[in-house]
């Protein structure tokens, strides 16, 4: 095995352990060596985005997307990170390619689920203990996860557990009637649901 590759997967080890700025130097030192190394470059921007830091994320799939156009996870990945900085207008055209690399259904249901969990996670945390996103507070913070959350229904319309955290989120804004609306659509989902 060349020291490259030794060296990438010494990085994706700590990645799926959890040591993510071990992972970035590991994946750094392989840059170093070969700069269109595309799987360490989106290796390293999955570290990014793990630690909350989705603007230097961004960067590494641009770069992904530069060198390897054709791959579906890097405009996803990007999109997410567009998403995660409060700018859905830059993220659709990133999941639009993105679907049109990959139109699979399942592929479609499973970035709409990875969106509502950004999406829930943005609603949920706050203050200190705030992981992802921008930092936003207070009504900011909830329209934010109402960008994310839209997207994520509009991807998976039959998708209940977005449809329920929307509720949450337009309570939350004090629109009791989008409140209502979205407990409705979340329980027809449920029951349209199989078994």
């Amino acid at each position: 095995m060349s020291t490259l590759l030794a060296s990438f997967n010494e990085g994706v080890g700590l990645s799926i352990a959890g040591q993510h700025e071990a992972a970035i130097r590991v994946f750094d030192r392989v840059l170093s060596q070969d700069p269109l190394h595309v799987l360490a470059l989106s290796a390293k921007g999955s570290s990014l985005a793990s630690l909350g830091r989705p603007a230097d994320a961004l960067k590494c799939f641009e770069r992904a997307i530069d060198l390897d156009p054709e791959t579906a996870e890097h405009y996803r990945n990007a999109a997410l990170c567009q998403l995660e900085l409060d700018e859905p207008e830059q993220a659709r055209p990133l999941l639009d390619q993105a679907l049109l690399l990959n139109p699979e259904n399942g592929w479609r249901e499973g970035t709409a689920a990875e969106i509502a969990q950004l999406g829930e996670v943005l609603a949920t945390e706050s203050g200190r203990h705030r992981t992802r996103g921008i930092g936003l507070s207070g009504k900011a913070r909830y329209r934010h996860a109402r960008h994310v959350l839209e997207l994520a229904l509009e991807l998976h319309p039959g998708f209940p557990d977005a449809a329920r955290a929307l509720a949450d989120v337009w309570a939350h804004l004090g629109d009791t009637d989008k409140r209502d609306q979205y407990t409705r659509l979340a329980g027809r989902l449920m029951r349209v649901q199989p078994a």
